[in-house]
């Protein structure tokens, strides 16, 4: 079976060629790489360039795009795997990632959704990781899974359709949910799947990004006040969690069951 892994690159020189090389050096995967490039002004394309003269399982575009959804569908647009996934190029697959996912998808072709764990860093600094969320129980209110750590079968977009363009942030929360109403079958993988860096439209936006899942739930038919209700708690629960990582008390954001230390801890 063979992977598509959809990066999308806007003045991302940092840590692009971590990125790219956590993907391309993933061990017995079939895979491609489709970097998509919304103009990039650094040494964003030297990067890709460089990476792309060696490996032919990189292949890039660049130009203007409308949005992080847009840029998104024009990556699978261009997608000829079994299995698609959605890695920013601040973050890092884990080693082996891909094989783990190849042998849940084996064992369990009829599921849609595979998706496992992921470790959280500032920096270069890992900080803990953080395990999905049980889907039925928590979709209506938050993000379940860790969307770097989550692959989606050609199928199940073929099924539900691509990424909403009028969503500036939460268009892969809105995705997951639509996969859910579908019918989408999911799977956790007990695993380290992925490396996410603080500091993406998520983190940078959070505000918005709730505003958008409210947005989208009631659409869906889920009850004002209750969206609004969990609006409100996730404010308070994401201004408690930043308190304690500005006091640098990861120890204390470990409590959590969804938590567990990351390796350099």
């Amino acid at each position: 079976m063979k992977f598509s892994i959809i990066t999308v690159t806007l003045n991302s020189e940092r840590h692009l060629a971590e990125c790219i090389g956590s993907v391309l050096g993933q061990e017995n995967a079939e895979l491609e790489q489709i970097l998509v490039d919304g103009g990039s002004t650094d040494g964003t394309l030297d990067i890709v360039r460089r990476f792309a003269a060696v490996d032919p399982r990189l292949r890039w575009i660049s130009g203007p795009d409308a949005g992080i959804a847009d840029a998104f569908n024009k990556g699978l647009a261009l997608a000829t795997g079994e299995l698609i996934g959605i890695l920013n190029s601040d973050d890092a697959y884990a080693p082996g990632a891909l094989s783990r996912v190849a042998a849940a998808f084996a064992d369990h072709p009829g599921c849609d959704v595979f998706h496992g764990d992921m470790e959280r860093f500032r920096d270069d600094t890992p900080l803990f990781v953080l395990k999905p969320a049980p889907v039925g129980e928590n979709i209506w209110y938050e993000m379940p899974v860790n969307h770097p750590a989550t692959f989606v079968t050609g199928r199940a977009y073929d099924k539900v359709g691509r990424f909403d363009p009028r969503l500036r942030v939460a268009m892969d929360y809105e995705l997951v949910l639509r996969l859910y109403l579908a019918g989408c079958r999911f799977h956790y993988i007990p695993a380290l799947l992925a490396r996410m860096r603080y500091g993406g439209a998520s983190d940078d936006r959070f505000i918005q990004a709730r505003q958008e899942v409210v947005a989208v739930t009631v659409r869906a038919g889920y009850p004002r006040h209750k969206a609004w209700f969990w609006f409100c708690l996730s404010i308070l629960k994401s201004s408690l969690k930043n308190l304690l990582r500005r006091l640098r008390l990861h120890a204390l954001i470990r409590l959590h069951p969804r938590f567990r230390p990351g390796a350099g801890r």
